[in-house]
């Protein structure tokens, strides 16, 4: 294991959010994750398949299940294991969504830009890796909050870290002492914006998060993509898009987020949805999601949608 700064082993304990896994895609992360981390966290948000997916992901002495019994979100289940793993001594946090899959040289490369940061007396919130959509190869930019632009900078060989403003969760490697400082994941945010308000909330704290351009990992977001006036779009199930629009209010209510950044995230929701329901069908039904999530959001209501 690589040491923090030299001085001393790290401690990484991977934090794995399940719902109704699909198992041999689970059973493909873990083994691809196991001889990366000290231990592995697979926390359960209440599956149907749970009982059948711990038979069949290997018994291992680094590898622990933790059963929620009911779905509480992705947040919640972030800080379960965020706190088992403060509490077993790690020095960090390594996030996964259930359907990721970490190449062979990730934590390697994500250690190695966190101790070339500190060295140059940066105060590192998380790191981590770049990304590519599978289905077309394209990769995602980061992305850094310039004004009322949010600005992409996309990965390439001349920088081999990029300040972002905010980190896709899965893959992100944060450090336990930024954890204490900032805090917990807000849990009544549910899943959408979870990662975003937490590195945000990091910022305003002092903390940065950087992207790893060395290092790569398969994503996908959304069911599917839409290209509109030369951007995508991507098309979530109803659910999602209420999650989506509620918690797109809430973030912007709080105070530490920046108000420029408020003002696009207001303009450009609003906008977004009105293409968005141009092309997708079931238009009531999305509206209908869509209109309980704003009107939810000026309310302040979060947690999980009907509780």
């Amino acid at each position: 294991m690589l040491s923090i700064n030299n001085r001393r082993p790290a401690s990484i304990y991977s934090v794995i959010v399940l719902f109704n896994p699909d198992i041999p895609i689970l059973a493909r992360l873990v083994d691809s994750i196991l001889n990366q981390v000290s231990h592995v966290l697979l926390v359960d948000n209440g599956s149907t398949n749970f009982l059948e997916m711990k038979a069949q992901i290997p018994e291992s002495d680094k590898i622990s299940h933790i059963a929620l019994g009911d779905n509480y979100g992705i947040a919640k289940a972030h800080n379960v294991g965020i706190q088992t793993s403060r509490a077993s001594g790690a020095s960090h946090v390594l996030i996964f969504d259930q359907d990721s899959y970490a190449p062979a040289n990730l934590v390697e490369e994500l250690l190695k830009a966190e101790a070339t940061l500190l060295e140059r007396g940066e105060k590192v919130a998380a790191v981590g890796p770049s990304f590519f959509d599978p289905r077309t190869n394209n990769p995602y930019p980061f992305s850094k909050i310039d004004g009322f632009k949010l600005r992409s900078i996309y990965p390439s060989p001349e920088n081999p870290v990029i300040e972002a403003s905010f980190l896709i969760s899965s893959g992100s490697l944060i450090r336990t002492e930024a954890l204490e400082a900032v805090g917990l994941m807000r849990e009544e945010f549910f899943i959408d914006y979870v990662d975003i308000e937490w590195c945000l909330r990091a910022r305003s704290l002092g903390f940065k998060s950087f992207g790893v351009p060395g290092v790569s990992m398969e994503h996908s977001v959304g069911d599917n993509r839409l290209r509109v006036l030369g951007r995508e779009i991507s098309i979530h199930s109803p659910l999602r898009r209420y999650y989506l629009s509620r918690n797109g209010l809430l973030i912007i209510k709080l105070p530490y987020i920046p108000w420029k950044y408020k003002i696009r995230e207001l303009s450009y929701s609003v906008s977004r949805v009105a293409v968005f329901l141009l092309f997708v069908p079931n238009k009531l039904r999305y509206l209908k999601y869509i209109s309980l999530g704003w009107a939810h959001g000026l309310l302040g209501k979060g947690g999980k949608f009907g509780a």
